[in-house]
């Protein structure tokens, strides 16, 4: 299996997660962009690993319960999130808003985990979920956490930046300042850029060399009026992280 091929597997499975009913594979094929004669080959080898099955002669694919089961077994055992989890958990709680730990991924800011507000009004997400790296408080604290040729390594692939979701500019002069900033103060912050009216804080830090940031966001107005106990509740979750395992 080329990369192309593996890279379709993901994009069916995400295409069935968007629509959640059954499809012919023609209609798979067209809205995955995928040629049909390699569509029809590699919908017959998921149904030949047991990942899809035909609900009826026409109604086409869908996914079995086996990618559920899977993934749950696979989650269930995931290292980091056993330890996050709880302090992700305690993160949520006593701030109020959203917590959430991420890492990079390829030039983007990914979602490992994420514990919502139970607020009527919150920032929500969900693991694997994007963000910039340009235009987010744990964009800037990831690359707060990496060496200096890394981070400008990064910067080098995520440019032209785009501007933030408000309309105005991102230059790199500016967020280079910023990071710079939020490593000497020990956190970093977000006010807009990527979601309107949405806030983050981060807390950018290195496991065994790769980057990871601590996160909490919540509406914009709301966050900011408590920033200070907020940073103070990300910096307890990290002194929590146990000793060894930060660098």
């Amino acid at each position: 299996m080329d990369v192309k091929t593996a890279a379709r597997v993901f994009e069916v499975i995400n295409l069935f997660a968007e629509v959640r009913q059954p499809m012919i594979y023609s209609e798979i094929a067209r809205r995955a962009e995928i040629p049909l004669s390699s569509c029809h080959a590699l919908l017959q080898t998921m149904v030949a690993k047991g990942y899809l099955y035909a609900p009826g002669v026409k109604a086409g694919y869908y996914p079995t319960q086996r990618l559920l089961h899977v993934a749950r077994d696979i989650c269930a055992e995931d290292p980091l999130m056993v330890l996050f989890q709880p302090l992700l958990s305690a993160l949520r709680d006593t701030t109020g808003e959203t917590a959430a730990l991420a890492t990079i991924a390829g030039t983007r800011v990914v979602y490992l985990d994420v514990v919502e507000s139970r607020q009527k009004i919150r920032y929500s997400d969900e693991p694997g979920g994007f963000m910039l790296v340009h235009a987010s408080a744990a964009g800037k604290a990831l690359l707060g956490a990496l060496a200096p040729a890394a981070r400008k390594s990064l910067l080098d692939a995520c440019e032209p930046f785009s501007g933030s979701v408000e309309g105005t500019e991102i230059d790199r002069p500016t967020l280079e300042a910023e990071v710079e900033q939020g490593i000497a103060r020990g956190w970093h912050r977000s006010t807009g850029e990527n979601v309107e009216d949405v806030a983050g804080l981060a807390k950018g830090f290195a496991i065994h060399g790769e980057p990871f940031a601590l996160i909490v966001a919540g509406p914009k107005a709301r966050l900011l009026r408590r920033q200070d106990d907020a940073v103070a509740a990300l910096q307890a979750t990290f002194a929590r992280i146990p000793p060894g395992l930060t660098e």
